[in-house]
């Protein structure tokens, strides 16, 4: 069965080259590693002509600059396998990945096999993640009752959802990657994830198998103030909930029960974009985190559905949605600087 890699590459110019070289030295031969630029203002361009001239395997797109969603798309457009897999171009993967993954396909036209990955840091440590699901085979009846209530509204999530680490049939991925709007900057990854897994008819957890690597960068716009990020999570909770609707409307009891449990990712969406709004202006950062969580629908949401969570700084963000005083917002401005200094 043929695999189809496709890499969204924008501006990656220090770190295309490992990932690129961790695909064409795959032990597993039958692949297509297309490399979809995204408008790169640096070398990387070059770099993905450079690949395509010398391998046969590799096929080199450009693209206009429209996100990694639009590339993703523009990949499955010229995607001929029969399976699909995602690699981020700052990340590299072990070469016996698609191997692995494969090992597990059945030839299923609604399958999906999903590995874990590790964190690769820039003073060099690491840190493995390991989904919290069971290993092995899941269908059916067993996907909406053990996997889907894990996928959402969980502080450490169960099943990632990265579009990365995972290998996709091509009609799975076909059939979902419309959802995820081109001009999504936030969680389009979980735009296109949570679908898929609507969508299956069969998933496959592996056991403990971290072959994927994502370099965390410390300056990547995911850990800096974002002005789209609430604007983009109301947006993806609109995408999730169209496609419950898409995959489950006919069943309205279903329908319903998904839209409800699906309610309590909605709290931690809000909580990613509070913690997002203490990066803010320091002038206006609580007028904004006060809008947020008072909004009508945010403040039924946040008071109906309970979301357990861990990290001590995650608790004090969960008080202040509760109560979003100003006097509670300072308060949680002044303990994340303190908490940021000292990590």
């Amino acid at each position: 069965m043929k695999v189809s890699v496709i890499v969204p590459v924008f501006n990656k110019e220090p770190y295309i080259r490992q990932c690129i070289d961790s695909l064409v030295n795959q032990t597993y031969t039958d692949i297509q590693i297309i490399l979809t630029d995204d408008g790169s203002s640096d070398g990387s361009a070059a770099i993905c002509d450079e690949y395509a001239a010398r391998d046969e395997r590799v096929i080199s797109l450009h693209a206009q600059g429209e996100g990694p969603a639009a590339a993703c798309r523009t990949g499955m457009e010229a995607a001929d396998g029969d399976y699909v897999c995602f690699v981020d171009s700052d990340d590299w993967v072990d070469t016996d990945m698609i191997e692995r993954l494969a090992a597990h396909s059945t030839g299923r036209e609604d399958e999906l096999i999903l590995s874990d990955y590790i964190i690769e840091r820039q003073d060099g440590s690491r840190t493995y993640v390991y989904q919290d699901i069971e290993p092995g085979e899941y269908t059916g009846g067993d996907i909406m009752e053990k996997i889907i209530p894990r996928l959402w509204g969980l502080e450490d999530r169960a099943v990632s959802q990265s579009r990365c680490m995972k290998l996709y049939s091509a009609a799975l991925a076909r059939n979902n990657i419309h959802y995820p709007d081109p001009d999504l900057k936030f969680a389009e990854d979980g735009a296109f994830l949570i679908p898929c897994v609507l969508d299956a008819g069969r998933l496959f957890f592996m056991d403990h198998a971290a072959m994927y690597h994502y370099r965390f960068v410390n300056d990547s716009a995911v850990h800096s103030y974002a002005p789209y990020l609430t604007e983009n999570m109301t947006r993806v909770r609109a995408i999730v909930n169209r496609a419950i609707t898409d995959k489950y409307g006919a069943d309205p009891d279903t329908e319903a029960r998904l839209k409800e449990m699906y309610r309590a990712e909605a709290v931690i969406l809000l909580m990613y974009a509070v913690k997002n709004e203490l990066r803010g202006d320091k002038a206006d950062y609580a007028v904004r985190i006060r809008d947020l969580c008072l909004s009508q629908e945010n403040a039924r949401t946040i008071r109906e559905i309970p979301v357990r969570f861990r990290h001590p700084v995650n608790r004090l963000i969960y008080h202040t949605m509760k109560q979003p005083t100003f006097m509670n917002c300072r308060l949680l401005r002044l303990m994340m600087d303190i908490y940021n200094r000292r990590s």
